[in-house]
């Protein structure tokens, strides 16, 4: 290596140090650094700064989208134009209604009045993002698409959001502008609903000055959005010259591009060091009289774009220009009032001229006014906050005497009023204070039917749920039932009938070998009971019909313990499916497998199992299967014996998807190494891997494979399976998992145990008529 080689980096580091030393007049926050400016200067050598045909901005969009798990990204020039550009791949007609956030920028209602769609506004809950309850009250046959704000970087409630747009089949875009990297239930917001949103303005946690970008896993939407930024611009295979359908210009700059691809590297530390700077201050103000902290969503972490304090018994003005005295910076009431009273495109319709389109075209006879009480929760918590406005340069120093100077103006400021103050109507919640007026709801009963393994499992889930009471154990073996309810106040009982003439129960676990299913599911359901029951549901599928017709009769819950569909790596699975981010499903493969000695078992006694490895491990691919891929058409089965059993092994079943989609799935005692991942899934655009830690996907623009891995232990994920069966019999909905699944899963077992006595392919619901009117044919 040469001298000049040698001193050459060093000089180019000397100057890049020396152009990006800080400012002497600006203080705080310093985003841009070295790696910004060699980009920029890669961009600027280029002699390119347009991102057609450039490299910085397709490689942020490419990067973008790996770094969140997302197929598709576009990069646009603002925030605004981020959602402008999700509303475009909608196609939305003029007088169409988006439901959004009261409390959020004008840059989330801007691109709605764009498309000349109508802002309708849905109030808040405790934790100021949009309530799910009211968002629902105001869907209407006019209603195409759900816009939520993940505010000040605490993500909303998105189960309930999810549920509500899915049930209405609503189009749910994410406006993550001020969450970036922010989790819920282990995923990033801006993947969950339909559309991500993210802005890059000076202020958020990811800069390029300004900026945006939209992510989607629906290849649909993603072709219309890349369209829209462009000017709906065809530039290939459309001849010279055409522009698709009217769309606005919003394509980023390269420059813009190159200081994106830096900032992309830093923002998880950003929100990591804010993560650590908010839970400190929301320990500190816990502590503070008549202050409530930021909330936080459960199962979320917050990313505190800026830190949210509830004010109680003092004046906001006067407490936010004593810190301003302090030098702290903080608004007052955040944007002041909700966003459809600061605005004159709302509140006076002054849109487009003196049209006030598109209000003034609504032909259904609505009128649309933005007035005082349109959101009352929302204008409230507006007149009680102020929002600590920080960065990540921010030390625990500087948290301590924010906390500190709070503290000391509360008490002061308070002083009138503290004789009133008698008590605290309030309890912390994940770090925020919510108002105690809830009503206590009584336990719901439980017994448990058999006190084995898979029975010690439903009692410690049930132990760890508080609207669970365990009041009942059965088992013939007397000593295990004792065992049972040696850490509660339960009664033991020799058989299930003794128990049902001496408790009143509400809900019941069945965890007895399947031979003993029928019997007493039939006589619960008689009793009024609810039942959760182990697969297989039942030894055939003509019994498993009159299980469901019992309990159908009686109005009450038939639920089949397949824990598969609550774990997380397969409702990871499950998202990543409904949001097409695959492209059309090909094919799939399944192995639940390993080595397990069978003889002498039960499970390998007909007489008890109603069969072999199709009947245990059966049960549960069957059903994963079809909540995954839908229903089964046709079944073909292929069985083996190694272990000298009278039932069979190891199988294969050929399942062919009445959507078209074909897969394979392997069963077997006999594996003594099984693979790695139990299910593989093949799209045209992606593969998705699960495995017990997570899944593994990867898309065919990326070059890297990305993971996500499980948040929750196996015996959580089966909580949440017990957690759903008590919430049922408590009358909340519980729509994830019904009451025909066990039986239809049952029909799909006879259709394999058929198939493999005939040698042929059997068609499912044909066998279901046969089924009806006979006894299965003998398991072999």
């Amino acid at each position: 290596m040469n001298f000049t080689s040698k001193i050459k980096p060093l000089i180019l580091n000397y100057l890049l140090d020396l152009l990006m030393s800080p400012a002497k007049s600006r203080k705080g926050r310093s985003p841009f650094g070295a790696e910004e400016l060699k980009l920029l200067r890669q961009a600027l050598l280029s002699q390119n700064l347009c991102c057609i045909d450039g490299r910085m901005v397709p490689a942020l969009e490419r990067e973008f989208a790996f770094a969140y798990g997302a197929p598709y990204a576009v990069a646009s020039t603002s925030g605004t134009a981020a959602i402008h550009v999700a509303l475009g791949a909608l196609d939305l007609n003029p007088t169409d209604e988006v439901i959004t956030a009261p409390i959020t920028d004008l840059g989330t209602i801007i691109p709605i009045l764009y498309q000349n769609a109508i802002p309708v506004f849905a109030d808040i809950d405790e934790t100021y993002n949009m309530d799910p309850a009211d968002v629902e009250r105001k869907i209407t046959p006019q209603t195409r698409a759900i816009i939520v704000v993940h505010l000040f970087g605490n993500p909303c409630n998105m189960d309930a959001m999810v549920d509500i747009a899915k049930r209405h089949n609503i189009p749910l875009i994410e406006d993550c502008s001020q969450a970036h990297m922010t989790q819920y239930k282990g995923r990033y917001v801006g993947t969950i609903g339909d559309i991500g949103c993210f802005s890059f303005q000076q202020s958020k946690h990811m800069t390029t000055g300004d900026g945006g970008m939209t992510i989607t896993g629906n290849r649909a939407y993603y072709e219309r959005m890349k369209l829209f930024a462009d000017k709906g611009y065809a530039r290939k295979g459309w001849g010279a010259r055409a522009y698709l359908f009217h769309a606005p210009n919003y394509r980023m700059t390269e420059l813009v591009g190159a200081v994106g691809l830096a900032q992309l590297k830093k923002v998880r530390s950003v929100v990591e060091k804010r993560f650590e700077l908010g839970r400190y201050l929301t320990e500190l103000l816990a502590d503070i009289p008549h202050t409530i902290p930021a909330p936080v969503t459960a199962n979320a972490e917050h990313s505190y774009w800026m830190y949210p304090i509830g004010l109680n018994a003092v004046d906001v003005d006067l407490f936010s220009k004593a810190m301003v005295k302090e030098k702290i910076h903080v608004l007052p009431g955040y944007t002041g009032k909700p966003i459809y009273l600061c605005s004159e495109s709302l509140t006076a319709k002054k849109t487009y001229g003196d049209s006030q389109w598109p209000f003034s075209c609504v032909k259904t006879g609505r009128k649309y006014e933005y007035v005082e009480g349109l959101c009352p929760r929302a204008e409230e918590a507006l007149k009680r906050l102020v929002c600590l406005t920080w960065d990540e340069t921010w030390v625990k120093k500087d948290v301590k005497r924010v906390a500190e100077t709070i503290d000391r103006y509360m008490r002061e400021l308070a002083k009138p009023r503290l004789a009133r103050a008698t008590h605290d109507d309030s309890r912390l919640v994940n770090g925020g204070r919510v108002a105690v007026n809830e009503p206590k709801h009584r336990k719901v009963r439980i017994g448990i039917v058999g006190c084995g393994q898979i029975g010690r499992w439903h009692l410690d889930a049930y132990k760890r749920n508080p609207a669970a009471e365990l009041i009942a154990f059965v088992d013939t073996d007397v000593e295990r039932a004792e065992k049972f309810a040696k850490d509660t106040r339960a009664n033991v009982y020799a058989s299930h009938k003794d128990m049902l003439e001496a408790e009143d129960l509400d809900g019941v676990s069945v965890c007895t070998v399947p031979s003993t299913h029928r019997d007493i599911v039939v006589d619960m359901t008689k009793a009024g009971v609810n039942i959760l029951c182990e697969k297989p549901l039942a030894v055939n599928a003509s019994q498993a019909k009159e299980m469901y017709e019992s309990a159908k009769s009686k109005n009450l819950l038939l639920l089949t313990a397949f824990k598969f569909r609550f774990y997380d790596e397969v409702l990871n699975a499950k998202e990543l499916l409904l949001q097409a981010s695959l492209g059309k499903i090909l094919s799939f493969r399944l192995m639940f497998g390993g080595y397990l000695d069978m003889a002498g078992s039960w499970y390998a006694q007909r007489e008890f199992s109603g069969g072999g490895v199709v009947m245990d491990n059966g049960p549960h691919a069957v059903d994963l299967v079809r909540y995954l891929f839908g229903e089964i058409e046709s079944v073909s089965a292929h069985f083996s014996r190694h272990q000298k059993l009278d039932v069979e092994d190891t199988a294969k079943l050929l399942v062919r998807m009445r959507s078209d989609i074909v897969g394979v799935v392997d069963l077997s005692w006999s594996v003594s190494v099984p693979s790695q991942t139990y299910l593989e899934i093949y799209g045209e655009n992606g593969t998705i891997h699960l495995d017990p830690e997570g899944l593994a996907y990867k898309f065919k623009i990326w070059k890297e494979w990305k993971r996500i891995h499980n948040q929750s232990t196996v015996k959580e994920a089966f909580g949440r399976q017990v957690a759903h069966f008590v919430d049922g019999i408590l009358g909340k909905e519980t729509s994830f998992l019904g009451n025909g699944e066990g039986m239809k899963a049952q029909l799909v077992i006879d259709a394999s145990y058929e198939s493999a006595r005939l040698g042929t392919s059997v068609n499912v619901s044909e066998l279901w008529v046969h089924t009806h009117a006979h006894e299965p044919t003998h398991r072999s």
